[in-house]
């Protein structure tokens, strides 16, 4: 019986997030309806943080299971396609999503090391660890060390090494969702940082990384169209083009006009401005490595059906983080053309 709802839940997974996508769709549309209507912004901007957790914390109850291999792995029955969301969704955290755009915003062509060595570290996972990682078929990567050299010594190396990593990435990600959660829902910082916490057990501590894993989904698709409207939004009301990637182009060159008539104007450098060109290389490496390591992106390659969808997961990851990336430049330029 159990075998069946699984069974049924991967056949159907086009038909629920459709209708997911649906839902979200529709709760957007009526919330623009209230904020014509007059509803005050704070009851918005709560009604936004509820539905979003409510719909994830109702994904990671049904998810719930006792079942080993579906809390540590998800079963390993994830297809590629729905792997890469989640990939996605896992890289898109305050680094990404809050910090890529800004970080081009202040930093221009340097700015760009970052992109390129985030997106390069997945190259390195598709060529020397995701399939090694998924053939071996251990639950964690201090398994597949403990497995691939013997005894506990790897394993307990890989236990202190993704303890170090996980705990600064951790503090990392807490900071910036409590930015995030005090700004929007004028709460205290320490308040939104708790939220933040409670909203996490509730979507994962029931069902692992299977509830985590159609969470993540979900979130995927809330992030990516977050991110996307407002570039298209801008794109098209100055250019009439609503592909802010071949537009922004136009915005820069606005930002130099601006730079002239402000008296701001920069003489040009290219394309290393604050860093030689062996940092900058040097950076880009560094973040490929370290990208490649983390043991957040790591673990997703242990949920496929088999090593060839581990290797097409991170092509589907690769693609699902390029949307945000492709998009972030823009994003920066538009944001300074208008400040400006």
């Amino acid at each position: 019986m159990a075998m069946s709802m699984k069974g049924d839940f991967t056949n159907n997974l086009g038909k629920i997030y459709t209708v997911y996508v649906g839902g979200f769709a529709f709760f957007v549309v009526l919330m623009a309806i209230f904020e014509m209507l007059g509803v005050p912004e704070r009851i918005i901007m709560w009604s936004y943080m509820a539905a979003t957790i409510g719909i994830y914390a109702f994904i990671g109850i049904m998810s719930r299971t006792a079942v080993v291999s579906e809390y540590y792995v998800a079963g390993r029955s994830v297809p590629a396609i729905y792997n890469g969301m989640a990939t996605g969704a896992d890289w898109m955290s305050g680094a990404s999503f809050v910090g890529m755009a800004g970080t081009l915003f202040v930093l221009g062509y340097d700015g760009l090391a970052y992109v390129l060595g985030w997106t390069g570290g997945y190259v390195l996972v598709a060529v020397l660890l995701a399939p090694y990682l998924r053939k071996f078929g251990a639950y964690t990567v201090p398994d597949f060390l403990g497995t691939r050299y013997g005894g506990n010594a790897a394993r307990f190396v890989g236990i202190i090494v993704l303890f170090c990593c996980s705990f600064t990435y951790i503090t990392a990600q807490l900071y910036a969702s409590g930015i995030i959660a005090s700004m929007f829902l004028g709460i205290d910082f320490g308040i939104a940082i708790f939220a933040g916490l409670a909203g996490i057990l509730v979507c994962s501590m029931l069902g692992g990384m299977k509830a985590v894993t159609w969470t993540q989904v979900a979130q995927y698709i809330v992030l990516i169209v977050a991110y996307l409207l407002p570039a298209i939004w801008m794109s098209t009301v100055t250019f009439g083009i609503p592909l802010p990637q071949l537009t922004y182009g136009g915005a820069l060159t606005k930002i130099g006009e601006y730079e002239q008539v402000l008296g701001i104007a920069k003489s040009y450098v290219a394309p290393f401005q604050n860093m030689s060109a062996f940092d900058y290389f040097s950076l880009i490496f560094c973040l490929m490595v370290g990208t490649a390591s983390l043991p957040h992106i790591l673990m997703r390659f242990f949920t496929t059906p088999t090593v060839r969808e581990a290797r097409k997961s991170v092509g589907w990851s690769l693609f699902f983080i390029f949307l945000l990336y492709f998009t972030a430049p823009a994003y920066a330029a538009f944001s300074k053309m208008n400040l400006m």
